[in-house]
């Protein structure tokens, strides 16, 4: 009597080898501006923040460089003087003489703080991503830890390069760069760029908020926090939401600030 041969068993993949092998870091830039997705899903694998940051830092320093070799640093400090009611207070308080040397070295600090400001980007990454965490953990049990929360905060930022590409180029090719209003609204992203300053100053904060690149961070911010939650319950629908909800308060209490301020 014949006898069926047993059924061959599928092989089975080494213990600890992935089933599928994850996205490179190039991989993962790339896909953060066409499949964001793909990027904040692969990093339920690997949490690796260094290199968006990395990415970040050198287009930040870059643009250090040109901007104070470009730009008059004595007249950019004038020009933030002017635009703020507090400091134009304290500057009355003193001496042409004391006017003029605090200028001095205020434009001084304004160069190194710029040099400085991939550590200030890095600090600000470490709170946002404790806060978003604590937002979408606490709100809507995400389970995402801190590492996964930072690369999504880093990751989600990458799209603000371009902005600091298109300023970098725009200082070389200005006939005047000192004419680009670096500190407050240097790009032609949001409404406010075609208004007057010193018109209603609460509704063109408002509309400097409503910027293309913030917007579009603050998309993939939401997108980021679902697609790296292993809680598939939690929607991008809902996490895009609540992000909008949040970038929308700030947008008020910014304008709210800038109107009482400036």
């Amino acid at each position: 009597m014949s006898t069926a041969p047993p059924p061959i068993a599928a092989p089975v993949p080494p213990a600890g080898q992935p089933a599928q092998a994850g996205l490179s870091e190039a991989s993962r830039l790339i896909n953060t501006f066409f499949a964001p997705r793909k990027t904040f899903e692969d990093l339920q694998r690997n949490s690796s923040w260094w290199v968006p940051w990395l990415v970040a830092t050198i287009f930040g320093i870059l643009f250090s460089v040109v901007f104070v070799q470009k730009i008059d640093m004595v007249r950019f400090t004038r020009q933030q003087i002017e635009q703020s009611k507090l400091a134009q207070r304290q500057m009355d308080q003193l001496s042409p003489e004391q006017q003029e040397r605090a200028i001095q070295q205020r434009a001084a600090i304004n160069k190194v703080v710029f040099y400085i400001s991939p550590v200030f980007g890095l600090i600000g990454g470490l709170i946002m991503a404790a806060i978003l965490m604590a937002v979408f953990n606490f709100g809507f049990a995400a389970e995402i830890p801190f590492g996964r929360a930072l690369a999504v905060v880093f990751y989600s930022f990458l799209p603000r390069i371009i902005v600091v590409t298109l300023l970098v180029v725009s200082l070389w090719v200005a006939a005047d760069p000192n004419t680009i209003d670096i500190a407050n609204n240097p790009m032609p992203t949001n409404p406010a760029f075609f208004m007057d300053q010193q018109g209603n100053k609460f509704i063109y904060g408002l509309l400097s908020w409503i910027d293309i690149f913030a917007l579009w961070v603050t998309v993939l911010l939401g997108l980021g926090f679902s697609a790296a939650s292993p809680n598939r319950k939690l929607t991008p629908k809902t996490t895009i939401a609540t992000m909008l909800v949040l970038y929308g308060i700030v947008a008020l209490i910014g304008a709210g600030l800038k109107a009482a301020f400036s």
